[in-house]
């Protein structure tokens, strides 16, 4: 059965109708040979990775790679390379050095990280160790502990549930789980694909969300600074031994800023907690030498294209994206320098190929994605029209599709539909050459929480990569492991070649794709 398939497969690639004076099969071959052959997608994600990460949201880092991205593109011969900025108070935050230890009862070196965009020690630092459970009642917190927390450090949160890791930390998408998306008859909010399903209200209400998820902690933390507290130590169950610094967003000039707040290790914070259940104080030794400050400069997104070939349609656009901005803990080789190295070298693999499509094909590389799409936002109220009005400007019309990639460096399984039913036949057919590589996997349901949101709300028909899990919500996602070990050459390879056959193939329609009602 595999023979014929592949006897199949050959005749599919060698038919094809005629696509600017070339076969479609031609046109794919040139791809694949770039891609499969040529590739350079593990080179840029390293250089990306290794060198330039991480890049945090407003930092010299974070330009000094968007600056590395548009040269590297400019040195591939693409057309058109430019920064756009996006942000005037996201603010740069550096730690330059800092340690964390128990002194007593007994020696034990905490494994930490701070988290972002807090404050600095006033050096050396050592306190005594309480432990708040909980903030949902601030008032009753206020009653318990004020005037008790003088020159103490806060263990916050609850402690994490065991895991004796019986469950793999590594896996990808089963045939059960992808035929059960498939039958989906709705875009509900209910994925057996992953976590991130959702509604399509985010982009209406995004600074909601994000105050509602990531900035709560504000009067508790302004409590900690009145009352006199030193430190505060927090934890998510990362198993075993991953620290996980993503939980605190302000970013902004004006934002309350915390005290040095650190993220350890589940293990370190099950101890410490078991100590004070057994009416033992911790003592705790600790310096954070980090540095605020504003450089808007730093706040870019970064484009670049490759013009349309076609006088009249090559004003229109086929969009590809990810967000280039990481947090701070690792590289950020997985979040997300996979997706903006895998669409980096899909603009490589068409300008290389020697081909030109009918419509221009544009990249967009967001900053502070992790704060709140805050780049592609930008970048659509700037071109599109402001969010919350019903009028739209010109340029939203002359966009045929925007294609994301934002869930790690595992292999494309196919497309999240986002409830557009009209592009499912045309994206089949498309991928009908890649049939082979179980590619072409399509499910109606939505996915949320990345990029491709933006352009969804604005009705132009914005798409989510369907990629396998690998271990990116057990291990890299937000955390210090989130290193190049994690990212597989040959998945990376597939990702983008397959989505540069289908950008091409996009970019050569007689017609726009079919937007949503």
């Amino acid at each position: 059965m595999q023979f014929y398939s592949t006897i199949f497969m050959g005749i599919l690639l060698l038919v094809g109708a005629t696509l600017n004076g070339q076969t479609t099969s031609e046109a794919l071959a040139r791809i694949n040979t770039q891609g499969f052959q040529k590739s350079e997608v593990m080179a840029v994600v390293s250089q990306l990775s290794d060198v330039y990460g991480p890049r945090l949201t407003g930092t010299d880092q974070y330009y000094t790679a968007a600056e590395w991205a548009k040269k590297t593109m400019e040195n591939w011969g693409i057309d058109k390379v430019y920064f756009e900025n996006y942000c005037e108070d996201c603010m740069g935050w550096e730690v330059k050095s800092f340690n964390i230890e128990v002194t007593e009862p007994s020696y034990m070196k905490i494994q930490a990280y701070p988290y972002a965009w807090t404050e600095a020690s006033k050096g050396v630092q050592l306190g005594n160790l309480v432990w708040i459970k909980s903030y949902a009642d601030l008032e009753k917190v206020k009653e318990q502990w004020g005037g008790k927390l003088e020159g103490a450090i806060v263990l916050f949160g609850a402690a994490p549930k065991q895991n004796l890791l019986f469950d793999p930390l590594s896996t990808r998408i089963t045939e059960e789980q992808m035929e059960k998306a498939e039958k989906s008859i709705i875009p509900a909010p209910s994925n057996p694909l992953g976590p991130s399903a959702g509604s399509l209200d985010i982009i209406p209400n995004v600074d909601a969300i994000f105050d509602n998820m990531t900035r709560k902690e504000n009067d508790f933390f302004q409590f900690l600074k009145e009352e006199g507290a030193l430190s505060i130590l927090g934890t998510t169950p990362f198993f075993p031994g991953i620290i996980h610094p993503s939980g605190t967003y302000n970013y902004s000039e004006t934002d309350i800023k915390s005290l040095p707040y650190f993220a350890i290790s589940p293990e370190n914070f099950g101890k410490l907690k078991r100590l004070i259940e057994r009416k033992i104080t911790p003592k705790i030794k600790f310096h954070l030498d980090s540095e605020l400050y504003l450089k808007p400069e730093n706040n870019v997104n970064i484009f670049a294209e490759i013009t349309g070939s076609d006088p009249k349609l090559k004003e229109e656009v086929v969009m590809i994206g990810a967000h280039f901005d990481s947090w701070h803990a690792a590289s950020g080789a997985t979040d997300n320098g996979a997706g903006t190295a895998v669409m980096m070298e899909v603009m490589r693999i068409i300008k290389a190929s020697g081909l030109r499509p009918k419509r221009t094909i544009r990249i967009g590389l967001w900053g502070g994605e992790e704060q709140g799409y805050l780049g592609s936002l930008a970048y659509a109220e700037k071109h599109f029209g402001k969010v919350n009005e019903t009028v739209r400007k010109k340029e939203t019309e002359k966009v045929s599709a925007y294609i994301n990639m934002d869930n790690g460096a595992g292999q494309m399984r196919g497309l999240y539909l986002q409830g557009n039913e009209a592009v499912k036949p045309i994206f089949e057919n498309m991928l009908l050459p890649y049939k082979h590589l179980d590619v072409n996997n399509f499910t109606i349901q939505n996915t949320n929480f990345t990029d491709h949101d933006v352009f969804d709300y604005y009705k132009i028909p914005g798409f989510q990569i369907i990629q396998d899990k690998l271990n990116y919500m057990t291990v890299t996602h937000h955390t210090n492991l989130d290193d190049l070990e994690y990212v597989p050459e040959r998945d990376m390879k597939i990702n983008a070649t397959v989505i540069a056959a289908l950008v091409y193939q996009i970019a050569e329609l007689d017609s726009r794709l079919p937007r949503k009602d």
